[in-house]
């Protein structure tokens, strides 16, 4: 279900196939449109027989969003087709139900690459963050490396955050995965920690309708 958005200027994102004809990312990736997708990358040294690629027919952006401070970093990319469903790709369900604080997730990568993440109570990411947007979930990796930005470079080689460690990974609109269910979005972090992802489960009347 993870999907690499590759935009202009190099620049790219993560995101996730939702239905075969739909993907869903952060609201911040339009800047870097247009994108195109590739579902199914396990590397991006070359393209591989488990590649499938897509142009963005429609870009669907929740209304009011500005920043991803300001909250509402969610969006909806149709796709010229619909993507085949095999051992490589197939569409993540959207969790509907509350996870607990101190519940271990992990953050999903292109390529296989995760990272755990363990959801912070709202309460107390709330004392922390007193100003924090509505809908936005925190999150604490116990690496200090993810996520690190990853760009992509002409050469189709990654240019790793810090060092060259490959697993580090975290690109805006990368899946929050609870219970193999998409939670939530990756939105930012703040200084190194933690990181802030769009809860996704307030959305949903607007992505149904989107979809229908």
């Amino acid at each position: 279900y993870v999907a690499l958005l590759q935009g202009k200027d190099n620049q790219s994102c993560g995101g996730f196939l939702v239905a075969p004809a739909w993907v869903m990312t952060a609201a911040q990736c339009l800047q870097h449109k247009p994108l195109s997708v590739i579902l199914g990358a396990q590397s991006l040294q070359r393209r591989e027989g488990s590649w499938q690629t897509f142009q963005v027919k429609e870009y669907h952006s929740y209304p009011g969003f500005t920043s991803p401070k300001e909250g509402k970093d969610i969006l909806l990319l149709k796709l010229n087709g619909n993507a085949s469903s095999n051992g490589h790709v197939r569409p993540i369900s959207l969790e509907k139900s509350k996870i607990r604080g101190g519940t271990e997730c992990s953050l999903a990568g292109w390529g296989d690459r995760t990272a755990t993440v363990t959801i912070t109570r709202q309460r107390d990411c709330l004392n922390h963050y007193p100003g924090l947007a509505d809908n936005l979930i925190c999150g604490q990796s116990s690496s200090s490396k993810v996520p690190g930005k990853v760009s992509v470079l002409r050469e189709g080689r990654l240019e790793l955050g810090q060092g060259a460690d490959n697993r580090i990974l975290g690109d805006a609109g990368d899946p929050l995965v609870c219970n193999n269910k998409a939670f939530g979005i990756f939105s930012y972090k703040h200084n190194n920690w933690p990181g802030f992802y769009t809860h996704i489960a307030p959305y949903l009347p607007w992505v149904h309708s989107v979809m229908k």
